[in-house]
């Protein structure tokens, strides 16, 4: 599913960024930060947990962009993440797993 998502910048304007999830998203996220996206818990002790959502719009955002997959490091991360203000992410949690978890629904009917 794709999907152009609005963030804030850390000096308050706002950014399009587009987001892509398909069936390697869960297994790209698991070899870049070495947890399974399919059990993780959004929600930390009532809050929602930041660093899930960062990622994963992170992972959304290089496939949307085409990015070489095998590149990414926590350095890229990091960089990227500094192109946002942290409150933009908990913001757009609803968007950013509405994308992910679009791409895992199934809009065909089983075959009889």
């Amino acid at each position: 599913m794709y999907k152009e998502i609005t963030l804030k910048t850390p000096n308050g304007e706002e950014r399009t960024v587009p987001m892509l999830a398909n069936a390697a998203t869960p297994i790209r996220y698991k070899m870049m930060f070495g947890k399974d996206l399919m059990s993780a818990t959004i929600f930390s002790g009532g809050d929602l947990d930041l660093d899930i959502i960062s990622r994963l719009a992170y992972i959304l955002s290089k496939q949307a962009a085409k990015a070489d997959m095998s590149r990414l490091s926590d350095d890229d991360y990091i960089d990227w993440l500094e192109d946002f203000d942290s409150m933009a992410f908990v913001d757009s949690a609803q968007d950013i797993f509405s994308v992910y978890i679009g791409s895992r629904n199934n809009t065909s009917k089983a075959k009889k």
